[in-house]
């Protein structure tokens, strides 16, 4: 049934920099995710004829500011600080400049350089978000701004893209596959910014289908948990604008390969009698929506 829920880690990791849910935001399904997304950006950069030289320059240039986003955002979910590496300080200035080399491309083709410009708006947006966030966060607090942005022109032009008459070609397909690269390193980021705020606002939650009952529930996730280890489960319900809080342990987490998730099933521990019962409530009164539906 569709369910609105928050689930966090019982405790933050241990011993961190700065603070951290304890959730594992990058699994091996996100890992290979993204090892496929830049081989094949790369691999349409290499079919590239015209302006080649400076397209595989500038493409160059764009994966290594993603890379280094990612860097950032798997050590902010692993508790450490990027701000504590001399690194960070050198590349994050520069990368706050935005693509240097996307520049040599406007006069010969002022097209793709806005396309260009497109990835670079939203990459920006999201990374001036991380700067401020660590620049305020300390090892008990990560400090949020409200939700990242949305509704970039990148994320329209990427729906043109994706038409049938240009999956043959290069530049286009380049960008594309480049576009989805960066986004799975700013989706990723975007579930630990979100879970640091949406604590407080179960009303924002995202409705998402869940495998329920009243003792426990199973659920895919962009992020993954330690198998038997305890996690805050909290579901709202906008019908009574009521949260349910139960103590959860983690029994069993499988990749779904296919569309990259974590499939992570939860029970809950001697749940409270009165959240249970108004929980089966609930799954009673879906059940009984969905033979309606059906008869109908």
């Amino acid at each position: 049934m569709p369910v609105r829920h928050y689930i966090v880690p019982s405790s933050p990791i241990d011993d961190r920099q700065i603070y951290a849910t304890g959730a594992e935001y990058f699994p091996t399904s996100f890992q290979n995710k993204v090892d496929i997304q830049k081989f094949s950006a790369q691999n349409w950069v290499k079919r590239i004829q015209e302006h080649a030289d400076i397209l595989t320059e500038i493409f160059d240039e764009i994966f290594e500011f993603i890379d280094f986003f990612g860097k950032c955002a798997h050590s902010i979910a692993e508790g450490r600080n990027p701000r504590m590496s001399s690194e960070y300080w050198t590349r994050v200035k520069r990368h706050l400049e935005g693509f240097q080399t996307a520049r040599k491309i406007e006069p010969s083709s002022p097209k793709t350089f806005q396309y260009i410009k497109m990835i670079e708006e939203k990459y920006l947006a999201f990374l001036k978000s991380m700067v401020w966030s660590l620049e305020h966060s300390t090892a008990t607090d990560f400090a949020v701004q409200g939700h990242l942005p949305t509704g970039f022109q990148l994320d329209e032009m990427i729906g043109k893209f994706q038409s049938p008459k240009l999956e043959k070609i290069p530049l286009v397909q380049a960008l594309l596959h480049t576009a989805a690269y960066m986004d799975s390193y700013l989706e990723g980021y975007r579930n630990i910014h979100e879970d640091n705020y949406l604590k407080q606002f179960p009303k924002e939650w995202k409705s998402t289908m869940v495998n329920i009952s009243a003792s426990g529930m199973a659920v895919n996730l962009g992020k993954r948990f330690p198998l038997y280890s305890n996690v805050d489960v909290y579901l709202y319900f906008p019908i009574d604008d009521k949260t349910l809080h139960f103590d959860g342990s983690i029994v069993d987490v499988r990749t779904d390969e296919k569309n990259y998730k974590e499939r992570v099933a939860i029970n809950f521990e001697f749940p409270d009698g009165e959240l249970q019962n108004y929980l089966q409530t609930q799954i009673q009164k879906q059940e009984v929506k969905e033979c309606m539906d059906i008869a109908l």
